[in-house]
């Protein structure tokens, strides 16, 4: 499971019915990448991650998060190893 993208669904107050309307991907595509069963295309990932950029409250993603095991993702004042 990618937590990372979980966590900035949490921080973001979305669904991932939201979260998938809002970057422009089916609800069912953006279930798999969270889930960790798919993964998108280099292309679609930089697509995705600015998408999500433009709405993220918090530290901005990086594309290349969708192809690491572990994430640091920093929230207020802390960091949290997720993968």
């Amino acid at each position: 499971m990618r937590m990372w993208l979980k966590r900035w669904r949490d921080v973001n107050g979305l669904t991932q019915k939201q979260a998938a309307r809002a970057v422009e991907i089916p609800e069912t595509t953006f279930a798999s990448y969270e889930q960790g069963h798919r993964s998108p295309s280099v292309d679609r990932a930089k697509t995705i991650a600015e998408k999500m950029n433009d709405i993220s409250r918090g530290e901005d993603v990086k594309w290349t998060y969708f192809f690491d095991d572990v994430v640091l993702i920093s929230s207020t004042k802390r960091s949290e190893e997720v993968s």
